[in-house]
Order: C-alpha cells, then structure tokens, then sequence
C-alpha cells in the first residue's frame, strides 16, 4: 500500500511539474476557449456593429489557437497530450452549441419539410406559389436565403434533410450531428497522421476555430461530406497495406463506397478520383460504385427524368463572392461587369486533372494540391469550403491554409452592410486582411525550405 502511495505521489508530481513547466499552452488554450465562447455575444448580425465585434474576436481567437498548437507539440507525456486534445476539441465544440446558425440552416430545413409534404426541392423554389400552405408551418421561412432558385444540393444533402424534417429537429439538432461528424473526422485524421505526434499535428484541425463555428456552430452540413471522404482515403490506403489479394479488393470497393457517400452529399470529393485511379491500379474499376452511389440516390427524386442538377447549373454561373485569384485577372486585363463565372468551373476541372498527373508516385500528397488548386481557382469561398482542404492541411503540415483560415473570418464583415458601398462586394483592403497574411506565411515556407536546401550535408 505504501509502495503504492509512494507511487501515485511521484506521478501527482510529475504531472504537476508539466503543468508548470508548460504553463503557456495552458494559458493559451484558456484564451482561445474564453475568446471562443465570447462570440455568442456578438452573433446576432441583425444589430449593425455585431459583425466587426465578432470577427475582431474570432481573429484574436485564431491567433489564440495558431500559438496554443505550437506550444502543444512540445508537450512530451503521451497520455496528457490525448486527454488534452480530446478535452479542447469537445470543449470548443460544447461553446459553439449556442451561437446563431448561419443562415443556410433555414434552408435545409425547409427542403426536409418540402420533400415530407410530398413535393420536389427539385421542381419548386420556395418562392413558388404551390409551397404556400407551407409557408405558415414555417416560421423561418422569410430566413431562406435565394428563394428563387431551386434546391442546390446533391441528393445524399437532401436525404439528410429529410431524415432531419422527420424528427422535427431544430437548430440544435442539427448542429449536434455535424459537430458529432466533425469529431468522428478528427478521430480518422488522427489515423491518417499516425505516429508519436499526431495529436500534435491533428491539433491543426481539430482545434481550428474556423472548423468549429462551421459546424457545431453554423450548422454547416460539410462535415457529413469530409467524414466519408476521409473514410474513403484511409479504405485505399488499408487496400494498399495489405498483401492479400481479396482484402485489398475488399478495402478498395468499401473505401469506393465512402467516397460515393460523400460525393452525393457534396461533389467536391469527386475531384480527387482521378488521384484514386492512381492510389488503387487495378483496383481503380471499383471506383465505378463511387459514381454509382450518387446515380442512386437521385432516384427518389425523379432523376433521370427530373434534372435535378439544373439549379445548380443555373446557381453557379451567377454566385461570386470573395475569390481568390479571378479577380485578379477581372481588374487587370479581363474586365467582369456583371460578375458572371464564364467558364470559371471548367478551368478547374482541366487544372484539376492536370496537377493530379502530377501526383501518379505520390497521390496523398496530391489530395491537399487538388483540392487547394479548386479553391484557389473557384469563383465563390465561403468559410465552409475551407474545411474541405483543412484535414490535409495539418495532415500535410501546410501552414499558409491554417493561416488562411484564421483571416477568413474578415468574410463574416460582409454582413456589416455599412462597411461597403456595395454589399457583399470585395474591396482591395478586405482581400487584404483575408489573403495576404497567408500569401505572407507561404513566401515564409518557401523561404524556410531554400535555406534548408543550402544547408551542408549532415555527417555522422
């Protein structure tokens, strides 16, 4: 019993002398939580000074979180660095519960009590007349963002919603299921890291407070789409890890599945199959049942007789906001009046395919360079998209995205009408705020690894 004591005694010290010895990652981590938590003070953007408070309190809360990560990779106990990433991941996610949904949240509710009704989301805009008696069994309704405009979400979304109409679930519901998605992401990162630091390393996403408001705070649905495609990724590398035959096909058709899964809740994962075809070789024919899926699940809404992409088809050549390289070239030497997207998405399709040949030795490198090349080229970047690149980010260590996700708070100001002569119109000093921050920490990467390439050899 003594012996015991004696031991418990030593451990209570040594775990006391960490605590002291790390006391900036301590105070740190309290300052990204108390900062996190004072957003629910400045999140109802109806009141015109409430969007510069809470996006000057979400960027201090970036800071907070990009200096508590560097202070966590120096934490050497094992056990502690697990129990403290779980303990600020769930934390973070608890102190988003409350705040204000964004407001697509109106939206996927109304497509779930559409399709109940017995109507199309398809077919019928919220605006159109045969959606009247719904109206008065929504009181949101008048929150619906682009009531014109047929539903835009792929089927799987819709599906969601639907389940979500049927259990009458509210805005914290919803969230409550994205953030448990978003928790189940980081669980598969961790995997996808591995070794002795990937809690240090996951910490990039895991505590990243743009991901956090996203989800369990805005009630974004990209969760549900990052979790199978993750899935997916870490199916084909089993598939490649292992050396009998039957197993390998079993992981490629199952990791074929997830992506499937997830292309038919967003479509952004369905440029990186050609990168797959290179991860799986032969195997790559499975890859037909990730183009299946999504087939399948517009059955229930009419496809192929009712075109359940058109909306949008017709959505994405008008959406422009807050691009990363279009404008650009617009106030150079290709002038866009009217802000139309041309052939925008095209371009991405054929620089898509052109940096995943890039990658053929090396395919999980070229996940964070496809889908980074698709955001960089889009013509639309909301916050959310963001979080599609994020996993890879700290999976590859690629600061300038972490970086640009702090800054891409500043978007949040476009609901602060005051602040431009036209709404929702980036100025030169916005783009400023949000871009050149991470322009300036990719010339500081670049800059780190030409040094570190004229470095003389190690000996010995």
């Amino acid at each position: 019993m003594g012996q015991i004591r004696a031991n418990c005694l030593v451990e209570m010290n040594a775990l006391v002398a960490v605590l002291v010895k790390y006391w900036r990652l301590w105070l740190l981590l309290v300052a990204e939580l108390l900062l996190f938590a004072a957003l629910n003070r400045f999140d109802d953007w109806r009141y015109e000074t409430m969007p510069v408070k809470f996006v000057e309190t979400a960027l201090f809360c970036g800071v907070a979180f990009y200096a508590a990560v560097s202070e966590f990779v120096r934490l050497p106990r094992a056990r502690l660095a697990t129990v403290t990433f779980w303990s600020v991941a769930v934390l973070l996610r608890l102190l988003a519960l409350p705040l204000q949904p964004g407001d697509d949240l109106w939206r996927y509710q109304w497509e779930g009590k559409v399709q109940n009704a017995g109507f199309n989301p398809y077919l019928l805009a919220p605006n159109d007349d045969r959606l009247v008696p719904l109206r008065s069994q929504f009181p949101d309704w008048n929150r619906i963002n682009h009531r014109d405009y047929a539903s835009i979400y792929p089927p799987g979304a819709q599906l969601f919603f639907g389940a979500m109409a049927r259990l009458d679930a509210g805005a914290l519901a919803y969230k409550i299921a994205l953030a448990l998605a978003d928790l189940a992401v980081v669980g598969l990162l961790l995997r996808l890291i591995g070794g002795a630091a990937r809690h240090a390393e996951a910490a990039w996403y895991a505590w990243n407070p743009l991901v956090v408001y996203c989800f369990a705070g805005a009630a974004h649905f990209d969760s549900l789409m990052v979790l199978p495609m993750l899935g997916g990724i870490l199916c084909f590398i089993k598939s490649r890890q292992v050396t009998v035959a039957a197993a390998q096909w079993r992981w490629a058709l199952l990791g074929a599945v997830a992506i499937g899964a997830a292309i038919s809740i967003k479509l952004i994962p369905g440029l990186l199959l050609p990168l797959f075809v290179f991860a799986l070789g032969r195997r790559a024919w499975t890859l037909l049942v990730s183009l299946a899926i999504p087939l399948l699940t517009s059955l229930p809404f009419g496809f192929p007789q009712v075109k359940i992409w058109d909306s949008l088809g017709k959505f994405v050549q008008v959406a422009r906001l807050n691009d990363m390289f279009w404008w650009i070239i617009e106030d150079t030497f290709w002038p866009n009046v009217h802000q139309v997207n041309y052939s925008y998405n095209r371009v991405i399709l054929v620089a898509v395919v052109i940096v995943s040949a890039c990658f053929v030795r090396n395919w999980k490198r070229g996940l964070l360079w496809v889908i980074g090349t698709a955001l960089i080229l889009s013509p639309v970047l909301h916050p959310w998209y963001l979080t599609w690149v994020l996993p890879f980010a700290a999976w590859r260590r690629a600061q300038p995205w972490v970086v640009l996700s702090i800054t891409m708070f500043a978007y949040y100001l476009f609901w602060d009408e005051r602040l431009f002569l036209l709404p929702w119109h980036s100025t030169l000093w916005l783009r400023g705020i949000i871009y050149l921050p991470p322009f300036v920490a990719l010339l500081l990467v670049l800059a780190g690894r030409g040094a570190a390439g004229n470095l003389p050899a190690a000996t010995g």
